[in-house]
């Protein structure tokens, strides 16, 4: 059974010892973030800061929850599952039920009769919800952290916000993040590709919003998840929780919200009516870029009587979303098998921000079906946003670094097993594309040679002497080398003039912007020319922020090389195009090179005096 409302499963947490109590006052902005990114960097408990001090000074009356998905064990327990894919494969059972067995045995139906009833929620009168209703409704009177510097204001970061299509009346509830605006507005941050954009744009007058905070964890988890449009967010939290949700109608409007939640914003937003929004600290580990969109005016404020409110951050990862991220990937693992019946397996790293990189496990019976498989993946739901996908053969641990270093070095021929989609989907969070919303898309076929396929998987060339390293690191403007694999070499670099990892640059700088391409490109030269480079394949390029020699320094280069790199403007090839370099340097913007550059946006830092007060304070509590 699920867990009917938020405040059990905190004290679930509690109960275990896994939730950490802040009795003493606890700024919202910038010091509650703090306090839950370093703990999730450490795999510490969840947060609750019984006394979060607003901007004003004063302190909510609301606690603020945070870091509670922070771990792979606390995401399981708030799904009630012991791994993710018990809920992909109870979905499978649902959509492809054994009619031949059931006919010869009914009662082994019943179990699957159960699981399709507890889906349909269950209309109540007044909810949990509206057990208080704010005299004067003020959204700033709740605790909305502000967590990076240069975010543009306090944001809500687990939003659980409903719309409905004005034609068919059917909701919807996505997890759109809000910035407040004011005391009765906030900005509503749904991309053009979300169901809370399609309901705006077909409305002609006002249209009811509702954003729900809190709940139980289950409902949290139905707002994020790649549902089919054919199963609704109540109907998938039902199945979650193994019993009816609970929805009630809202005070103001029309639209039916979770009973159990902890607060309710009720209101409307106009058509056509935008705000600037931004900058925010977003998952790719960078600021998101500023931009219009949609604002709410906010009509009534309900609550529990115990009301927590639920927050979370986000940033360069691991993050507590790269967490649910990867249970929302192997809950849905069995439902993508079945529909896709080549897949085999599939994982998207969280260190690459989820949209940035798949990895996919292909059956490969015949010659190119892995290629086949993976095309088929890029239309499927929010994977449309990928960035690079990779395939590998059936029975390979796609989680592992290291064997995708193994398969990128042994089974990968440039570039005949490189496949480059130009103009595709993009998302709108994905900087470094040099179009809003579009980007070029690439294909790497890493799988062996089907029989029959003449055109793939010739002999693997030999390796790089490891002196290359040495040389390499001699060639002027390189800073470190250092080998992968010996087809593959990681070096750093200092671009003069670009962009620091601590500040956003909106100027466009065309003579840097030209000096850096020449850059990369000499360094390229001067590799592929030096001795011992002939079988040199992979030449990555970053920034001298990587330090190829600390601890972990392959998770954070993962994280460079997929957030920092645009497929059409950052990848090039040798003149026998059997060699390619990969720049992740962080780009100067432009608009005459081979690609424009947008705004380049900084990297998500803390606040140097707030993040030593918070190491302070937790090396004091020995945590």
């Amino acid at each position: 059974m699920g867990w009917r409302n938020l405040s059990r499963y905190i004290r679930s947490l509690e109960g275990s010892g896994e939730l950490i109590r802040v009795a003493d006052p606890v700024d919202v902005e910038y010091e509650a973030g703090c306090f839950a990114d370093r703990l999730v960097k450490r795999g510490g408990g969840a947060i609750l800061f019984e006394q979060p001090r607003l901007p004003d000074g004063s302190i909510s009356k609301f606690p603020l929850a945070m870091n509670l998905f922070g771990t792979r064990e606390r995401t399981n327990l708030a799904l009630g599952v012991k791994s993710p894919d018990e809920i992909g494969n109870r979905m499978v059972s649902l959509m492809k039920p054994d009619i031949g067995g059931i006919l010869k045995a009914p009662w082994t139906g019943l179990g699957l009769a159960r699981e399709g009833i507890s889906m349909a929620p269950k209309k109540v009168g007044r909810g949990a919800c509206q057990q208080r209703v704010m005299e004067d409704p003020d959204v700033t009177k709740l605790p909305i952290p502000k967590t990076w510097p240069e975010d543009g204001g306090q944001y809500m970061t687990l939003p659980l916000v409903v719309t409905a299509d004005p034609e068919t009346g059917v909701h919807n509830m996505g997890m759109y993040r809000s910035q407040v605006f004011g005391s009765r507005e906030v900005g509503l941050h749904w991309q053009a590709h979300k169901h809370g954009a399609e309901h705006a744009d077909s409305s002609t007058g006002k249209m009811p919003v509702a954003i729900c905070l809190g709940g139980p964890p289950e409902v949290m988890f139905s707002a994020i998840s790649p549902l089919p449009d054919n199963l609704s967010e109540y109907e998938f939290a039902g199945l979650l929780g193994g019993g009816r949700l609970k929805i009630t109608k809202c005070l103001t409007n029309d639209l039916w919200v979770p009973a159990e939640c902890d607060v309710v914003i009720e209101g409307y937003m106009v058509p056509g009516e935008t705000r600037m929004e931004g900058p925010f600290g977003d998952h790719f580990g960078h600021y998101s870029l500023p931009d219009l969109y949609p604002v709410m005016h906010i009509e009534a404020i309900t609550h529990r009587k115990d009301a927590v409110v639920p927050m979370t951050i986000v940033g360069v990862p691991p993050m507590e979303d790269g967490y649910l991220g990867e249970a929302i990937g192997d809950a849905f693992l069995p439902v993508l098998k079945f529909q896709h019946r080549d897949v085999a397996d599939l994982f998207l790293p969280l260190e690459t921000g989820f949209h940035n990189l798949a990895i996919v496990s292909s059956k490969q019976r015949y010659p190119r079906q892995g290629r086949k498989t993976a095309l088929g993946l890029l239309g499927a739901g929010q994977m449309m946003f990928l960035k690079v996908i990779v395939i590998v053969d059936e029975g390979h641990p796609v989680k592992e670094l290291e064997s995708l270093l193994d398969a990128l070095d042994v089974r990968v021929n440039i570039p005949d097993d490189l496949v480059i989609l130009p103009g595709m989907v993009a998302d709108s969070l994905a900087h470094a594309s040099p179009w809003e919303n579009v980007h070029d898309k690439l294909m790497i076929d890493a799988t062996k040679p089907a029989i029959g396929d003449r055109l793939h998987g010739s002999v693997t060339p030999p390796g790089c002497p490891e002196a290359l390293e040495i040389s390499a690191s001699g060639i002027e403007g390189v800073e470190q080398a250092r080998f992968l694999r010996s087809s593959m070499l990681v070096v750093t670099t200092e671009i003069d003039g670009g962009p620091k990892p601590e500040e956003s640059v909106e100027k466009v700088d065309e003579l840097g912007a030209k000096r850096q391409r020449e850059k990369i490109g000499r360094i390229c030269k001067e590799i592929w020319e030096l001795e011992g480079s002939k079988n040199l394949r992979w030449l990555f390029i970053t920034d001298t922020d990587a330090d190829l020699y600390e601890e972990g320094w392959k998770r954070r280069l993962l994280w460079q090389l997929f957030c920092r790199f645009d497929v059409g403007r950052d990848f090039h090839f040798d003149d026998e195009r059997k060699r390619v370099a990969w720049d992740a340097t962080a780009p100067i913007p432009s608009n005459d090179g081979p690609l424009p550059v947008r705004r380049w946006p900084g990297v998500t830092l803390h606040d140097p005096e707030v993040l030593n007060r918070i190491d302070s304070w937790l090396e004091e509590g020995g945590l």
